[in-house]
């Protein structure tokens, strides 16, 4: 059973390691490829490329050294650029929730900014941010499983975004890199608010259908069925711990005689 497991596993690891990482940085090694070979003024000239491509490769001399190392060489850069594409996901995070003025700048960071409006709004101030954690932790794993999607998604969108941003640089040298840009580029950020929007809905569905195991996991009744002001307050305040919005934190903030 246990190998059957890990073998299962294991096909599962590969799958992903060669759609997500490995045949993406193929596919822009190949246009890194036509880069070099064309540029710009021959970029879709294929038989070009197949005569270039066979005169460079006679030139290494056909030994088995040189066509593994060649092989290395190109997996290598494959994985770099495949991991440089990861590398927004962190970045494009930190976009979505970067702030101008009180007001998130992209559409992404306002849908989700607006999940903790509109639970403050409904429920007399309860902070989402807070609750959500919690929250999480009382869901089943099903449960789970369309907010993992979502975030996911999100995720995947970032992803399309940097390797957007690699094409574009190969598009420098090479004009049709910029149409793939161009195409990754509103795939991903189309993707981003589609996923940005259920994400939020997903999280502010929990909250509204939720509330009550929440409440009683914390030692509270909702009398009404709901969170009403004195419980949206008690769970703000339990939960943020002595932090600056906690009110026996507020009060030792104040100055003296204030």
């Amino acid at each position: 059973m246990i190998d059957g497991l890990l073998t299962e596993l294991g096909k599962k690891v590969t799958e992903r390691w060669l759609t997500l990482i490995l045949l993406p940085g193929l596919c822009f090694v190949a246009a890194l490829w036509c880069a070099v070979l064309l540029g710009h003024s021959h970029a879709v000239d294929v038989a070009m490329l197949i005569q270039r491509t066979r005169s460079r490769l006679a030139g290494t001399g056909g030994d088995a050294v040189t066509v593994v190392v060649t092989v290395a060489v190109v997996l290598l850069v494959a994985v770099a650029a495949a991991g440089l594409a990861r590398l927004a996901v962190g970045a494009m995070e930190r976009l979505w929730l970067l702030e101008r003025r009180g007001r998130r700048v992209t559409w992404p960071g306002r849908r989700l900014a607006l999940v903790d409006e509109r639970v403050r709004a409904e429920y007399h101030g309860l902070r989402a941010a807070l609750v959500w954690p919690r929250l999480w932790s009382l869901l089943e794993e099903h449960q789970r499983l369309p907010v993992q999607q979502a975030r996911t998604g999100l995720d995947t969108a970032a992803t399309t975004i940097g390797w957007g941003l690699l094409y574009a640089l190969a598009g420098c040298a090479w004009w049709p890199g910029l149409l793939i840009a161009v195409g990754l580029l509103i795939g991903g950020a189309t993707r981003a608010r589609r996923c940005a929007h259920a994400y939020a809905t997903l999280v502010e569905s929990l909250v509204d259908i939720r509330q009550g195991e929440l409440a009683l996991a914390l030692g509270m009744e909702l009398p009404h069925g709901l969170i009403t002001a004195d419980e949206a307050g008690q769970i703000n305040a339990r939960l943020h711990k002595g932090g600056p919005d906690h009110p026996v934190r507020r009060r030792r903030l104040r100055r003296p005689g204030a």
